[in-house]
């Protein structure tokens, strides 16, 4: 005698939802993760750049020059140090920022826009 309260398993409907799931949640990672982790590497290079010693005394071409350095090394091609980076001075402080995005295209017209914003404030020397 089966009963419906003995009969275990998932129909065929519910084994496709599931697998389409699984899909997406492997298309979101597969897509996502190389932005993130290239986002990884610009905040390392923004990071090494501010504990320099010389840091407060270099100017905006200097460290976009530096900047361009670190990112041909770690094959950053997103970020353009030219484009996406602001140095501005508030009093004996001087603020680097790095703020650009990255639009991910996902399934025909549907796309993710990424957004970073990253800033260190490193003291001038006078």
């Amino acid at each position: 005698m089966n009963l419906k309260s003995r009969q275990q398993g998932m129909t065929m409907w519910s084994l496709a939802f599931v697998l389409g799931v699984i899909a997406f949640v492997i298309l979101l990672i597969f897509k996502l993760l190389p932005p993130y982790v290239e986002d990884m590497k610009v905040r390392a290079a923004l990071d090494g750049i501010a504990r320099q010693d010389n840091a407060g005394a270099m100017t905006r071409a200097e460290i976009a020059s530096a900047l361009s350095k670190r990112f041909d090394i770690d094959n950053v091609d997103t970020v353009k140090p030219d484009q996406h980076l602001t140095v501005e001075n508030k009093g004996r402080t001087k603020i680097i920022r790095i703020s650009y995005e990255t639009v991910i295209p996902m399934v025909a017209n549907i796309s993710l826009l990424l957004e970073f914003n990253h800033q260190k404030e490193v003291n001038t020397v006078e």
